[in-house]
């Protein structure tokens, strides 16, 4: 009986927090894929971005692996990679298979990320 109340609390708590809390992320302006016919473009935050796009390759392709030791060191080496600011503005170059590359305002470096790093409002 006391397993069923506390399970009831929790399913009570779920629905809460998604019937409050998911409409106020979802209240922002709407984003969608960064593409070469959107003049503004945004960082997500978070992402990895790398110098060289093997390299952000080789992240992903470690973390599907589960080889996440590996796929750390790459990221964390500030001379391959960077971890993206959100909302920063970025200026596409070059997409396929996935990936981008861009530049970010006032920046003279190009970096490579996944697709997703990057949105359009």
């Amino acid at each position: 009986m006391k397993s069923t109340k506390i399970i009831v609390s929790l399913s009570i708590s779920a629905f809460l927090f998604v019937l409050f809390l998911m409409p106020i992320e979802n209240s922002h302006a709407v984003k969608s894929a960064c593409d070469f016919l959107h003049k503004e473009c945004f960082t997500e935050a978070g992402f990895p971005a790398c110098y060289k796009k093997i390299d952000i390759e080789k992240y992903y392709q470690f973390v599907g692996e589960d080889k996440l030791d590996i796929a750390e060191q790459i990221i964390s080496d500030d001379k391959k990679c960077i971890k993206l600011l959100g909302n920063q503005k970025a200026f596409l170059q070059d997409k396929g298979s996935g990936y981008v590359k861009f530049t970010l305002r006032g920046k003279d470096v190009t970096l490579w990320a996944r697709r997703d790093a990057l949105f359009s409002r």
